[in-house]
Order: C-alpha cells, then sequence, then structure tokens
C-alpha cells in the first residue's frame, strides 16, 4: 500500500501536456516555505478550517481518546494522542475538519490515473508522481514501473534526497524529472530545509550523466534563503546537460495548510516574488513560473 495525500486531475504545470499529479505523503525535508506541508508525514493528518469552524466543540465531545481540545476558545488537537479514527471529522456540523492522507494499492492509484488516458494521447502528457518527496516510500519505484507498464508517460517532481541506491532502482521508469535545486550551500540548506547537499549533488550527476534522460532543474526562489545566490546557484546547475531550469518565485499560497496543521508559518507576512522580479534571469535555458 502506498500513503498518498491528494491526486489532481488535469494539472498543467508538472510535466508536458495534461497530466494527473499524485502526491505521494512523506518527505526527509522540512522547508519552512513548503507548499503542502501535510506531505511530511507519511500517516494520515486531522487538518482543521478555522475559517469555517463554529467553536460547537462536538470534535471534542466525541473524540474517544480526548485528544482534542480548545484553548482559550480555539481547536487544538495533540497529535501524540490523536489515533485519525475520523470521528470528529464525520460528527463537525460545519466540516471543519478534514483527514488528510489515503493508504491505496497500485491498482486504485492507476485506476484513479488511466481515467484520463484519453487525454494523456492527445496532448502528449501523462502522470507526475509528487508529494513530499515522491521516491520517500519504497514501493515508489514499483508504482513507476507499473504506470510504465500502462503505456503512461512519466515524471517525479524531486528533492534528490533519497538514496542513490533508490535513484538508480526508480531511473528507468522515469521519463522527466524534475529536479529542486535549492541551493549549493552545503551549511544552509542543511540548517534551513534538513537536506544534504551531497546526496542531491550525487543523484542529480547520476542522472544527468544517463543518456535519454530528460532532466528540467528546479529552483524555489526563496527571499532571505537563496534569493541572493542565485547567480551562483544558476551556473552549477548550468554545468550540467539539463535540459532546462525553471525558476518557481515564492509564494505563500501553502500558508492556510499550515494554519489548519496548528503550525507557524514563518513566511506569513512576506509577499510573493513577481516573474517579473525575476526577469533578469531569463535566457533560452530559464522559464519564470510554476
Amino acid at each position: 500500500m502506498i500513503n498518498v495525500s491528494n491526486i489532481e486531475r488535469f494539472a498543467i504545470k508538472d510535466g508536458p501536456g495534461i497530466r494527473t499529479a499524485v502526491f505521494l505523503k512523506g518527505c526527509p525535508l522540512h522547508c519552512p516555505w513548503c507548499a503542502n506541508p501535510e506531505t511530511w508525514s507519511t500517516e494520515p493528518l486531522i487538518m482543521h478550517k478555522e475559517s469555517v469552524c463554529v467553536s460547537c466543540r462536538e470534535c471534542e465531545k466525541v473524540c474517544p481518546v480526548h485528544a482534542v481540545s480548545f484553548e482559550q476558545g480555539s481547536y487544538a488537537v495533540d497529535r501524540t494522542k490523536c489515533i485519525v479514527c475520523g470521528t470528529c471529522v464525520q460528527n463537525c456540523p460545519a466540516q471543519a475538519l478534514s483527514v488528510n492522507g489515503t493508504a491505496m494499492s497500485e491498482e486504485e492509484i492507476l485506476k484513479e490515473v488511466l481515467k484520463d488516458i484519453d487525454y494523456y494521447e492527445e496532448s502528449g502528457g501523462g502522470v507526475t508522481f509528487s508529494g513530499g518527496e515522491p521516491l520517500f516510500q519504497k514501493d515508489a519505484v514499483s508504482l513507476l514501473k507499473a504506470a510504465k507498464q500502462c503505456g503512461l508517460h512519466t515524471a517525479i517532481e524531486t528533492t534528490g534526497m533519497v538514496s542513490k541506491q533508490r535513484f538508480r532502482e526508480a531511473a528507468p521508469y522515469v521519463d522527466l524529472f524534475l529536479f529542486d535545486i535549492k541551493h549549493i550551500d552545503a551549511a544552509k540548506l542543511k540548517e534551513v530545509t534538513g537536506a544534504g547537499f551531497e546526496t542531491i549533488k550525487e543523484n542529480f550527476e547520476l542522472i544527468c550523466s544517463q543518456r535519454g534522460r530528460d532532466v528540467i532543474a528546479r529552483i524555489p526562489v526563496i527571499p532571505g534563503f537563496n534569493l541572493e545566490d542565485l547567480d551562483a546557484i544558476l551556473a552549477f546547475v548550468r554545468s550540467y546537460p539539463v535540459r532546462g531550469v525553471n525558476l518557481l518565485p515564492f509564494h505563500n499560497f501553502g500558508k492556510t495548510k499550515w494554519h489548519q496543521l496548528q503550525r507557524s508559518y514563518r513566511y506569513d507576512e512576506e509577499k510573493s516574488l513577481s516573474s517579473g522580479e525575476l526577469e533578469k534571469y531569463r535566457d533560452d535555458l530559464v522559464s519564470i513560473g510554476g
């Protein structure tokens, strides 16, 4: 079984053509700007929409393990107690609660993906596995293989922060690698995201060195983290035979998910970067947006 966060149909920014994006749970990083913090854990998570909560406290009443409380009138869940049984979700009259995360078999995932195979064939699209880190779960390689056996064009959005062995195992079943390069300063990368640059660099070099591998480097451009170092990061990426480089301007669209998980979001007051602010970096290799 594979733990899935979400399946998004008709995705157009995650590879060529019309695609289905399958977001798998689990990630070794903890990037403070992450748009999908619900994917960090492989386990299901309760999410709470404060904007629609009416504070009726019904969830507190029905929770069988007393994990829910209302501290100073606001919803709170003790995740060390919560067993994600869904009782609170089922009994919430305002539909302020939901569970993120579903265990699915390969067959169930591909059945959903193949619903749109006609669109893939007409547009040159396919399936993109994202996350989190799509290769974090060991069964992801088998899922990629099964997708190829169905004749699908496959892409993965990867942090590169997985074992070299798993990358080698996955490579034959991936048509396009959308590979994140967040920073080349190993100390800064480790401190802010928890990532190991040497592991990422080894996997990036491995994929770029394999003939026939299609690689697009993606750089999330984050103020105060790598915006000031973008020239050096671009120089590093361009020294490899990548098909292109995609600059992803910072946005804070994911902040509502942080709040739904009762987590503090560092970039609450940070303004999104516009594509125009990165225009000077555009050339025949670089595209801006995502």
